[in-house]
């Protein structure tokens, strides 16, 4: 998009949300969809951004469930109301602050650097 602006934009977005999302164009749609989302016209590191923090979501997610929860349902298990899930988010995520560089506050809350598996996991497999 950045590469080449003047190709057909709506065409490409169309193309990567069929392809990556899985949402077909509607029949007989032709407008500016790729516009709509302002993160893509303006300001295009956000999305990077969104896709980190998914990323971190369900690397948390299969910590807790597996580690505090003790469960092995990583897609279904919910952890609402849990003062122990809590007071490890507190304790691991929440209190460093900025005390370590973010990824290194991943290594030292779950044990590993950050990855993809436990969203493909969650989402994908």
């Amino acid at each position: 998009m950045y590469e080449n602006p003047d190709q057909d934009l709506n065409a490409l977005w169309w193309n990567l949300a069929e392809k990556y999302q899985m949402i077909r164009k509607p029949e007989g749609r032709n407008e500016p969809d790729w516009a709509s989302k302002i993160h893509i016209a303006t300001v295009p590191c956000y999305y990077h951004n969104y896709l980190l923090g998914e990323l971190l979501a369900s690397q948390l997610n299969h910590y807790i469930t597996a580690n505090i929860i003790g469960s092995d349902d990583f897609r279904y298990q919910s952890f609402y109301g849990s003062k122990e899930a809590g007071q490890y988010l507190t304790d691991k995520v929440f209190r460093p602050g900025a005390q370590w560089y973010w990824n290194d506050m991943i290594e030292k809350a779950t044990g590993e650097k950050l990855t993809a598996r436990y969203y493909a996991e969650q989402f994908v497999n």
